[in-house]
């Protein structure tokens, strides 16, 4: 003690503490999401000339885990010779029903008592059971749409619930196993996960527009969704008709086969109806697929492509000209009409035949020898006239007829 008349400063040396503990903790006011692990670094440091023996305490909210660890070992007394420091780390697990405002308490016990608040705002989380990679498709009045889907456990415990499927009225709609199997309910450890698809029926009265087809699973823990959304349209049937081969050539009496291709390049199914027009009279055609089967009208799906095989049957007695004809198509909403060609070929030949090359008579009487002129090619051959190309000295030879105006195949 310094006594009254020594005010003033006075040099006391140095002075040594027995005990001296410092206690910090970096972060004291943080916001995080329900079901989130959080790590906040605490230092505690001996600056004393004596050991320290401390013993670690954490207050938290009900249901909450929150604890000191130093890695993976969690520490609730440590000693500290002089000078020494220990970092640790306070560890708080927010649960998922979490959400507002807490606040966590640590406090360590040694030579003093020292404490900190920590004040944590917590932003309610609603945990995915549901992950996919597409959430909006489109579809057909009628058809069937499918979406791929994941289902896991998010909790850090086994996870048993329920699976539904929310559809629009007059929908069906079902999750099915990779195997096929429709899916009711679920049992997950922590971070297990299973593949799934989800399949739904679109009516054929529905009309266009975007629906939401809604996935659920409900549990004592918590209920989780997931929507999925369908863009509805009628469809465009969009029929094509084109063939490599636009030209084609037959004889007379003969068949021309010309090779069409249809296909239907938009995203629904049609019937395509096909016809042959601006054909002379007496030709005859037939439109066939790869099998034989004869066809007026050909179904196509969707982004469908067949070969068909359009025949034309000439008439015998036609001669060497080109016929313009069309091959019409007519679908609920379009028509077409693609120009095909057929060039007629002529093909002549004649041959003649005889009952007898050899005959016997008298001087001065006629003898008479039939011939048969006959016509072997496609084509009408016109005043055909039969040339003598060697009598004999004396001899008169005639033929009757003279002309044969037309002789057919």
């Amino acid at each position: 003690m310094v006594s009254p008349q020594h005010v003033g400063h006075r040099n006391l040396g140095d002075i040594i503490l027995d005990y001296s503990l410092k206690f910090s903790v970096s972060q004291l006011k943080i916001r995080v999401k329900s079901m989130s692990e959080v790590s906040i670094p605490v230092n505690l440091r001996n600056k004393g000339s004596r050991d320290e023996l401390v013993d670690v305490e954490v207050d938290a909210p009900k249901d909450w885990e929150a604890g000191m660890y130093s890695g993976s070992a969690q520490v609730w007394r440590l000693k500290l010779i002089p000078g020494e420091t220990q970092n640790l780390m306070l560890i708080i697990k927010i649960p998922l029903n979490a959400s507002g405002e807490y606040s966590v308490r640590t406090r360590v016990i040694g030579s003093t008592v020292q404490e900190e608040t920590i004040l944590i705002r917590v932003v309610k989380d609603e945990p995915q059971v549901f992950v996919a990679s597409q959430l909006t498709t489109q579809g057909l009045c009628g058809s069937s749409v499918t979406f791929e889907l994941t289902i896991r456990n998010p909790l850090d415990k086994r996870f048993n619930s329920q699976i539904s499927v929310i559809a629009p009225s007059g929908w069906t709609a079902s999750i099915l196993r990779e195997d096929g199997k429709r899916l009711y309910d679920i049992s997950l450890e922590s971070g297990e996960y299973l593949r799934a698809v989800l399949k739904t029926n679109i009516p054929e009265d529905a009309q266009p527009g975007r629906y939401e087809v809604k996935v659920q699973a409900s549990s004592q823990e918590l209920v989780s969704s997931q929507g999925f959304y369908i863009i509805v349209t009628r469809g465009i049937f969009n029929p094509r008709v084109y063939t490599g081969t636009p030209y084609v050539e037959a004889y007379a009496g003969g068949s021309a086969s010309f090779p069409i291709d249809v296909e239907n390049t938009g995203d629904s199914d049609g019937i395509l109806s096909i016809n042959v027009t601006r054909l002379p009279m007496g030709y005859s055609w037939k439109l066939s697929d790869p099998s034989g089967n004869i066809l007026s009208k050909v179904y196509l799906k969707a982004n469908e492509k067949k070969r068909l095989n359009l025949v034309i049957d000439v008439p015998p007695l036609e001669e060497p000209k080109t016929i313009f004809f069309s091959l019409e198509t007519y679908a609920p909403e379009s028509s077409s009409r693609l120009s095909l060609t057929l060039g007629i070929l002529g093909f002549y030949s004649m041959s003649y035949e005889t009952q007898n090359f050899y005959t016997q008579t008298t001087a001065g009487s006629e003898s008479t020898f039939r011939v048969e002129v006959k016509n072997n090619g496609y084509s009408v051959l016109t005043n055909v006239r039969p040339v003598l190309t060697s009598i004999p000295e004396k001899f008169k030879v005639k033929y009757e007829p003279e002309v044969i105006p037309i002789l057919k195949p």
